[in-house]
């Protein structure tokens, strides 16, 4: 058997042709990351989750992806990842853009399995998680990488995060994964500044266009977007998706002060609310939701918390600012 190389090609899956390296010139602007709604009981409420997302399209969105974190995957099971991945492509498909996530800890059968019926839903990319709090070897997050590219014909996106303790994805690792035809992106969640920045240069030197993008904010988007960052996930576009196109339609049109006005009135005082309740940023989204009548409830599973009366009066004050609203 021959050795595999960092450049070597897909191998086309049977029944499939080998497939040019794919681009992601669809992606750029505000991305909504999916977040699932539950009735009372906790019950995976998919009915008012696709009306959120059709909501969300109405509004103008374009590009949703489902995540660990805000897709709740450490409160879902396998098959409800799968169904809840599968009605949001129903609701996407020739609409929006869907870039739906593996698991955290999948193996590469399970995540080929999952890409594999992805695209027959109707999924136009696929974000492979890795949890990078074991701190995994780079040179086996490659192998794993290489062998599921090797076997798919949908594009792919790579991950990274950091935190305490967690190194997440250095610079050489990314430039090998780059060389893999099937991988045109990174969602970034190691840090929305200095290490975003350190990608993008790699991304510059390669010369290839690579989609890296951050699970944070507008302020660092506005910061990032100089060095060649094309499209943002945003939190505040979960619940105001007008704030974060109105951001989005600002900055590219060089209205710098528009941009910064909007950061201020609409995303920090979001930050604010964090710091008032008890419960995760997740939560107060999903009372909003709620409020708004596109979720029956804002009941979450555990282990995250439902957020309390009082809280909820919190979250309404903030619902009624001028700017969200405009």
């Amino acid at each position: 058997m021959s050795k595999c190389t960092d450049n070597e090609p897909p191998r086309a899956p049977l029944g499939h042709r080998a497939v040019k390296t794919p681009t992601t010139n669809n992606i750029d602007g505000p991305i909504v990351p999916v977040m699932p709604a539950f009735d009372a009981h906790e019950k995976l409420d998919l009915t008012s989750t696709c009306k959120w997302v059709d909501w969300q399209i109405a509004s103008g969105i374009k590009i949703f992806w489902t995540t660990y974190g805000t897709s709740h995957y450490m409160s879902l099971t396998d098959d409800e990842i799968n169904a809840l991945n599968q009605a949001v492509a129903n609701v996407t498909r020739g609409r929006a853009v869907l870039i739906a996530s593996t698991n955290f800890g999948w193996s590469v059968g399970k995540c080929l399995e999952f890409i594999h019926e992805a695209r027959e839903w109707g999924v136009d990319y696929v974000k492979v998680q890795v949890d990078w709090r074991w701190n995994p070897n780079p040179d086996a997050v490659f192998d794993y990488y290489r062998r599921i590219a090797r076997d798919t014909t949908l594009p792919l996106f790579a991950y990274t995060l950091a935190a305490p303790n967690v190194k997440g994805m250095n610079r050489g690792l990314l430039t090998r994964i780059m060389k893999l035809p099937r991988f045109v992106g990174l969602k970034n969640d190691s840090g929305d500044f200095y290490e975003q920045c350190d990608y993008l240069r790699e991304v510059r030197r390669a010369s290839r266009s690579f989609n890296v993008i951050t699970g944070g904010s507008m302020a660092s988007f506005m910061h990032n977007h100089q060095f060649g960052a094309r499209a943002f996930a945003t939190g505040v576009g979960i619940v105001f998706p007008q704030v974060a196109l109105r951001f989005h339609a600002a900055l590219l049109a060089g209205r710098q002060a528009e941009c910064v006005t909007i950061i201020q009135d609409c995303e920090e005082p979001f930050n604010d609310l964090y710091a008032q309740v008890s419960v995760s940023h997740w939560a107060c989204f999903h009372t909003i939701l709620m409020e708004l009548g596109l979720f029956h409830s804002d009941r979450l599973r555990f282990p995250l918390l439902t957020a309390k009366p009082a809280e909820r009066k919190i979250i309404r004050k903030l619902m009624k600012l001028p700017a969200l609203n405009a």
